[in-house]
């Protein structure tokens, strides 16, 4: 095998991070074709309004608690350790590389749109939980929608199962929902993020389609007679 298919992965993945990043902002043009949205969409306001927020208090704990499962700040550095252990103990590198793409590009997306759009956080009450930055898109939506459903189809391929994917959409929906709970996103940011992170998502997988299957040996495994310069390349039980 050639290093051509990596190539591949990583200029596709390129473009799309390019694509993502110009849906985000048609997005971002578009709402504020329909009004001020520094201060919110009228329909926004009304929404936020109507979130009752006088709950028990284990449910104000988990609105505050779980976000930290859908931000960078947590995902980054797990995934990096997710993706070294894939690497260097089972040699499935272009698991690890499509996880560090992911992540990476989730970070590049939404710090470059917030510093582009700087848009106002809400102050319709008190914000509460981990926020930092402008308010639009939602770091927590283009996140926790590329990883959580990439690990998701990852584990379906590699393992067959397929409870993942309800974990990931009740994850997400929880999240999301705490994020205008807490009074810390526009609707609009949520619902842009996830664009954004879906359409990250879908070339990211579209990119590493060809990898699939193909794993390198891991460290430390080399087979006698093999030129450790160049890795051994294995196919993956399907």
């Amino acid at each position: 095998m050639t290093s051509h298919p990596w190539r591949r992965a990583i200029t596709i993945s390129v473009a799309g991070l390019v694509l993502a990043a110009v849906v985000g902002v048609l997005f971002a043009l578009l709402v504020q074709s329909r009004g001020d949205w520094r201060v919110g969409l009228p329909w926004e306001r009304a929404l936020m309004l109507s979130i009752d927020r006088t709950v028990p208090t284990f449910f104000d704990w988990v609105m505050l608690s779980l976000p930290w499962l859908g931000t960078n700040l947590t995902l980054f550095p797990i995934i990096a350790a997710v993706s070294l252990w894939l690497w260097r103990k089972k040699g499935r590198g272009e698991l690890a590389l499509q996880l560090m793409v992911l992540v990476v590009g989730s970070l590049v997306l939404n710090a470059a749109l917030k510093a582009f759009f700087d848009r106002p956080r809400p102050q319709l009450w008190e914000l509460r939980g981990q926020f930092a930055w402008a308010s639009y898109p939602s770091g927590h939506a283009i996140v926790g929608a590329a990883i959580y459903f990439t690990v998701a189809r990852m584990l379906l391929r590699e393992r067959g199962w397929r409870w993942p994917y309800v974990v990931a959409t009740l994850m997400l929906a929880v999240v999301l929902y705490s994020r205008l709970y807490l009074g810390v996103h526009w609707p609009t940011d949520v619902i842009g993020g996830l664009l954004l992170g879906f359409v990250w998502l879908a070339v990211v997988e579209i990119a590493f389609q060809p990898l699939v299957g193909i794993k390198t040996a891991p460290l430390g495994s080399e087979s006698k007679g093999t030129n450790p310069s160049q890795p051994t390349l294995y196919i993956a039980e399907q």
